[in-house]
């Protein structure tokens, strides 16, 4: 096996295990707080808003950052915006309204509200720390949905976005790879099986 094919093979799986583990701490933080929307479009003033819920059974406390959505994936840049609250305590059940406004509407943006922990955590069990990020799109239309054209043959394939917007792939149940693309982004799709061409 070749070192391309190995790193090929690699990727995969360790996609897979990212997966798996996603899909189990996935419910865990929906328990934690519910958003409503989860997507969000800045209006003419470049404001977005959003409200959550604790599904907590105590107080927990909770900050909010805008940073740059970028198509590289890098670490997220802080961004400069206007945030109300920046920072909020909700009781079991509570409700907060999150507003922000961002300054340049050309540009992609994620909202993100964590979990501040206890700076005295009680207990000896694992404390989770949640982090929600929602995304904040540049049109009401966005993402698009597209369906990805890539070889039927089984491994991992390059795929860019062609379009102008972020678009939202539509994959065959045998693929694995983000559901989110942003223009120009490129990504690798992994297929498990080779996909017949005929009946």
């Amino acid at each position: 096996m070749g070192a391309g094919r190995q790193r090929q093979t690699a990727w995969f799986w360790r996609s897979w295990a990212v997966g798996l583990m996603l899909l189990t701490i996935a419910p865990l933080a929906r328990a934690a707080l519910s958003v409503t929307p989860p997507q969000l479009h800045p209006d003419e003033t470049g404001i977005v808003v959003t409200e959550v819920q604790s599904s907590l059974q105590g107080p927990s406390r909770w900050s909010v950052r805008l940073v740059r959505w970028a198509a590289d994936g890098g670490d997220p840049t802080p961004i400069e915006g206007h945030i109300s609250p920046r920072f909020f305590r909700l009781e079991a059940g509570g409700r907060q309204m999150i507003r922000a406004q961002v300054k340049d509407r050309g540009i992609y943006y994620r909202l993100l509200v964590e979990q501040i922990p206890d700076a005295e955590p009680t207990g000896q069990g694992l404390a989770f720390r949640f982090r929600f990020s929602l995304p904040i799109y540049r049109q009401a239309q966005e993402p698009r949905p597209l369906t990805p054209v890539i070889p039927l043959v089984a491994g991992c394939h390059a795929f860019e976005n062609p379009e102008s917007t972020a678009v939202r792939l539509i994959l065959s149940p045998d693929l694995q790879g983000p559901q989110t693309l942003l223009p120009g982004e490129r990504a690798e799709l992994c297929r498990r099986a080779q996909t017949a061409t005929g009946q």
